[in-house]
Formats: structure tokens, sequence, C-alpha cells
């Protein structure tokens, strides 16, 4: 039975986010969980904000509240999430967010879907205008700048809407959203955040008529091509 490491920048369990996945892998694989903040209550969540400039990450805790956290503040307890899940057995570790973190390091491999998906979405936008929707409007700001570059030299525009709102709010800001990509013609939308689910693909499926991108899919469809040979994980 392959053992598949599952780390999430928040707390553990993420069924949100594994319930998508789970439907592209095989039921013989184990999956195990771990949470950067699965030993931080929320009161301490405060001193790994953003500070002075920092770039936003946002998660959940265990309850559903998003929170946002900073990459360096948080980068000791994602590397110890990893380690424990090596520990316990993952033949391959994937990481829960879209985020850049090339500074972990395990004795397994780590799959980094920010890597796995810049390659796919440059791929398939080729040159179209592409759409991209952030977790939280802050974000946005420090992503205009040389993004075209960064995916395949296509023609980007970014919106924002929240994967943890209460559903009455999540609906009204989705179609938001999905409206935004729609009035700047946008050809192809990408969801950039693993907590986006299928709920949030086909609101904005269905407003914008244009193809989506759901990330937490696509980083399952190459789990399940690399635990097909499990000589390759170790």
């Amino acid at each position: 039975m392959s053992k598949v490491g599952m780390l999430t920048i928040g707390q553990s369990p993420r069924e949100d986010i594994i319930s998508v996945m789970r439907r592209y892998l095989a039921q013989e694989v184990e999956i195990l969980q771990r949470g950067a903040l699965d030993d931080v209550d929320l009161s301490m969540v405060s001193e790994l904000r953003p500070t002075g400039g920092q770039p936003t990450l946002v998660t959940r805790m265990r309850d559903g509240i998003e929170v946002q956290i900073t990459h360096d503040k948080i980068l000791p307890l994602v590397q110890k999430g990893i380690d424990d899940l090596v520990e316990e057995g993952a033949e391959l570790v994937v990481l829960l967010c879209t985020g850049e973190f090339p500074e972990l390091r395990a004795r397994r491999m780590i799959l980094y879907p920010s890597k796995l998906l810049h390659g796919v979405i440059a791929a398939l936008a080729n040159g179209a205008r592409l759409g991209i929707v952030m977790p939280v409007a802050d974000q946005v700001p420090t992503l205009k700048a040389g993004q075209d570059k960064r995916w395949g030299g296509s023609d980007v525009v970014f919106t924002s809407a929240s994967p943890y709102a209460e559903s009455g709010i999540k609906t009204t800001e989705w179609k938001r959203a999905a409206e935004e990509l729609e009035q700047r013609e946008a050809d192809l939308v990408y969801l950039d955040c693993m907590g986006m689910d299928e709920e949030m693909k086909g609101i904005v499926q269905q407003v914008t008529g244009k193809p989506v991108i759901l990330a937490s899919s696509v980083v399952a469809r190459m789990v399940d091509e690399l635990i097909g040979s499990r000589e390759g994980l170790t």
C-alpha cells in the first residue's frame, strides 16, 4: 500500500481538499495528513501574520476560520510537518499550497504544486489572456509586475475570491470575481489556491463560459501518476 503525505500550511485534516483529490487516486492509497499549524492555536497565529510588506499566504484552521500567514514565519513549521510525514512512512509528500517553498528538504520526493501548475498553465495559455483568481485581494498587487513572463508570455488578469468565506458570502464573492474575468475577456481561468473547490470552479465556468483549471485536481492526477512507479519515490 502506498502512503502519501499531504501537508497543509494551516491545520489538518483538510477534507475539503482531500475529498477532491481522492477522486483521482486508487482506493488502496493511504493518505497521511499533517498541518504546519496543528500545534498552534488561533491566538498564536497573529505572530505568523505578514508584516512590513511580507507576502501573504492564506489558509484555514481546523474549524474553518481563514487565517493569513507569511512564508518566512511559517517555514520552520512546514519543514517539521514534512519531517513528521516522512517519519510516519510517507513515500511522497504533497504540499497543499500553491505558494513557493524552495527551501524545503526531505528524504522522499516533495511535490510542489507551484512548480507543477506554472508549467501546466503556461503551456495551456500559450499567449492567450489568462485569468487568475487569488484567495485574497492583498496578493494581487504584488503579483502583477512581470506576470506575463512567469506564465509563459500570456496576457494575465487577476482578481480574488476567498475559498473560506461563509456560504452566502462565498457565492456572491465568486460570482463577482467571475464577472470581472468575463468583462476583462479572459480566455482561460486558473484558480490559484489548493483550497478552491469544484463548486467555485462551477461558478466561474457558468459565468465566463471558459475553461477553468482547479489546482487540487491537477495535483491529484500527478500524484496518481507518481505513485504508480514506487521505485521513483525513494
